[in-house]
């Protein structure tokens, strides 16, 4: 075993991100074998092929266990853990998954089970009734079948594991293309993974981290999806760390195409995953019964096995606060495989894809599965800008967000958080809102279309600015690679005001976006402005600076409001006035509910700041899975010091006059990586997350309203009336007819 680097517990494994221009093809991984094919390709041929070869993966596993020099009960024993738990899901090669697995399910006795001698007589034995023979008795009929026929059970369970963790773990993919990836892989997941962030053009290519929650999360609900007994003890089994001598020993049985295991083998394995079992009680406490003394016992770990924190605070309310810590170090299983055979492994795969090249050079079309995973991606990165922009913003200036939902688009000179914030600002020059400054201090978003809607129409902007300058002229699905590529950031490229006009047109922009008309001496201005200062907010002060520096440059654009011609019916009105009631008293609501939920977040977080409701910038029901109806909530928090960063939480409110099995709660997102945030054209998960395998386990906010539902009259319309035209009173006539007719039927 090479030795394991102490700077890097996680190997990443593949390349960096490379530059590339629009109309380099990939994808192939995810249309081969599929309806882009040529002829169309019938899935369930695919996916029973992907089962024989994890039933082939079972048969090599189970070869290499120790099964004929140990006795008969315990060889049974093996068969029998391997059948009932022994998932292919891991992240070292299917077959040391299969077996790891396999031993983790074993007694704690097994030990002394196996070591029993086994004499001459019962070593040359070939008992029907035994599970490890190449004949086994099936006990229910008495029938004597192959061993390779008993493992469909279990490799059933593994595929379906197998692809639910790739569902789980990237959300845009749909089990069919996750069969595809895991059938190029020959089931091995972390090389499934990488395939995946090949094909959309991920910034580094590497297998999941096992020590990150996105990881475990998925892994969990793999796990329950694949019927393992105990799913928590296989996610501790990938996740948790061990020393490095300890997995030094493990590794030449472990490794792809190891030696045969001995008996001594599978018990040093059993000897290191009771070490992982171990961490559960590291740090143990009781209170005593005068309830005035505490004990709280810790694990002495050596050097390289964790450490022991202790520190001592004084809060403002003179109380003293000790708090204990206990980390474990050490590496994962998943560090024994090489960055080197990971690249090695991707470029056999990306030969065999090459060879068997048989579709059209882009597949653009509504059935193309990659072309939707890659847009879906693209609108969960764009998500990501939204929600970082409103965690910039001053509180002063939260007022820019309804203009940020309605034209702050993410395309034009700068890069795309600054984009949003100049073309809002811009948007709030020309087309301000009176109503909202007598009405509305702060628009919090109580619903996920109208976010929805402005990412739509950037993406759309983006695509087209893309198209308009590449030569020649490049497909839909080559432009979201290229997007793919930079992050959406098209500010080192140079556009011209036709490219940006074409760009408005297909994001349907009020108006010309800011584009090359700003000289590059503002640009620079602009960026230097729109840096965010200690706290991770932009200061009032250059947001001013912005908009005098808007002011003056696009001062043609800027004109006299103009009236507001709409005429609107009596229906109209009192529909207007009811949206607007139902409105003010949802924000009133879900804010007493914030507040709440943030008191006792404090409470379990005395070292974080204290927070308060900033603003709401998503809401939907909780799925009816979840056993309550609670409203699932997407806000950014604010430090009451004013000093800390504002912080991007996800709340679960539980609806007034409802009967909770649970509490509300909420937790702390991060903005590096917005998460499972994804819209299909007919269905969407709208806010963002926290990795957990209990959300991923019931679709939470999957819903029937993806992106074909961005083009209708949407909250913000009816309560902040963006528009002052007939069209308006239009599109409300025809919404109020619509309404009519479902209440009828």
């Amino acid at each position: 075993m090479e030795p394991i680097p102490a700077a890097r517990p996680f190997p990443a494994a593949g390349a960096g991100h490379q530059e590339s221009q629009p109309g380099e093809r990939r994808g192939l991984f995810s249309c081969l074998f599929s309806e882009c094919d040529d002829p169309p390709f019938n899935h369930s041929n695919l996916e029973a092929h992907l089962l024989e070869t994890i039933r082939d993966l079972y048969e090599e596993a189970f070869e290499r266990l120790p099964v004929h020099a140990m006795p008969v009960e315990a060889a049974d024993q093996l068969a029998i853990s391997m059948r009932k738990g022994g998932l292919c899901l891991g992240l070292l090669d299917p077959v040391a998954n299969i077996i790891l697995n396999t031993i983790a399910l074993l007694p704690h006795d097994f030990g002394d089970m196996a070591d029993k001698r086994r004499s001459k007589r019962l070593a040359g034995r070939r008992d029907s009734s035994s599970s490890w023979n190449t004949s086994w008795v099936v006990p229910s009929s008495g029938v004597v079948t192959c061993r390779r026929v008993t493992w469909r059970s279990i490799a059933v369970s593994s595929c379906r594991s197998l692809v639910r963790f790739m569902v789980g773990y990237f959300g845009c993919l749909s089990e069919e293309q996750a069969t595809r990836y895991l059938h190029w892989a020959h089931a091995d997941l972390a090389l499934a993974v990488q395939l995946v962030e090949h094909d959309l053009r991920a910034a580094h290519v590497a297998p999941p981290d096992p020590a990150s929650a996105r990881t475990q999360a998925a892994f969990k609900y793999a796990a329950i999806c694949g019927w393992h007994p105990a799913p928590d003890d296989l996610l501790r089994l990938h996740a948790s760390p061990l020393p490095k001598q300890r997995l030094r020993d493990a590794a030449p049985f472990l490794n792809k195409g190891g030696r045969k295991l001995t008996v001594h083998h599978v018990i040093t394995i059993m000897d290191l995953l009771r070490y992982q079992e171990g961490a559960a009680v590291d740090l143990q406490v009781n209170l005593l019964p005068s309830a005035r003394e505490l004990v709280v016992y810790c694990r002495n770990l050596k050097a390289d096995e964790g450490n022991l924190d202790i520190s001592n605070t004084t809060s403002s309310d003179d109380f003293h606060m000790v708090t204990i810590k206990v980390e474990r170090h050490g590496y994962h299983f998943a560090a024994l495989r090489s960055p080197e055979d990971y690249r090695s492994m991707m470029s056999s795969c990306l030969k065999g894809a090459a060879e068997m090249h048989r579709v059209v050079n882009s597949c653009s079309s509504d059935a193309c599965e990659y072309t939707l995973s890659l847009r879906m991606r693209l609108y969960d990165m764009i998500h990501g800008f939204y929600l970082k922009v409103f965690a910039m913003l001053p509180s002063t200036w939260l007022d820019l967000i309804p203009h940020i939902l309605y034209a702050g688009h993410c395309y034009g000179p700068l890069d795309p958080v600054s984009n949003i914030i100049t073309n809002s600002i811009l948007h709030r020059l020309v087309r301000p809102i009176p109503w909202l400054g007598s009405k509305i201090k702060v628009y919090d978003i109580l619903d996920t279309l109208s976010m929805l809607r402005v990412e739509v129409r950037s993406l759309e902007g983006l695509i087209a600015l893309v198209r308009a300058s590449s030569k020649p002229r490049c497909s839909t699905q080559q432009a979201m690679e290229h997007l793919s590529c930079k992050r959406c950031d098209l500010s080192q490229e140079s556009h011209t005001s036709q490219q940006f006009a074409a760009a408005a047109a297909a994001a349907r922009h009020p108006y010309d976006v800011l584009g090359s008309s700003l000289a590059p001496s503002l640009i620079i201005d602009l960026r230097r402005m729109l840096a965010t200062s200690a706290n991770g907010r932009i200061s009032s002060e250059s947001l001013e600076q912005i908009m005098c520096i808007l002011k003056e440059t696009c001062a043609p654009m800027c004109g006299p409001l103009l009236p507001y011609a709409a005429k609107l019916s009596k229906e109209a009105k009192e529909t207007l006035l009811e949206k607007r009631s139902h409105y003010m008293k949802m924000k009133l609501f879900i804010h007493a509910e914030l507040a709440q939920v943030l008191k006792k977040y404090a409470f379990e977080h005395p070292l974080e700041p204290k927070y308060v409701p900033s603003v709401i910038c998503g809401l939907v029901a909780a799925s009816e899975s979840l056993d309550r109806f609670s409203y699932h909530v997407n806000f950014v928090a604010a430090s009451e010091s004013g000093i800390a960063d504002n912080q991007l939480f996800f709340a679960d409110i539980n609806a007034p006059f409802s009967h909770p099995s649970k509490p509300s709660f909420c937790c702390r997102l991060p903005l590096t990586s917005a998460g499972r945030c994804y819209y299909g054209k007919a269905s969407a998960r709208k806010i963002v997350y926290p990795d957990s395998s209990e959300l991923l386990e019931c679709d939470c906010d999957i819903t029937d309203y993806g992106t074909r539902q961005t083009d209708g009259m949407l909250e913000p319309d009816f309560v902040l009336e963006y528009r002052r035209d007939a069209g308006f009173a239009e599109d409300l006539r025809k919404y109020c007819e619509e309404q009519k007719k479902r209440d009828e039927y």
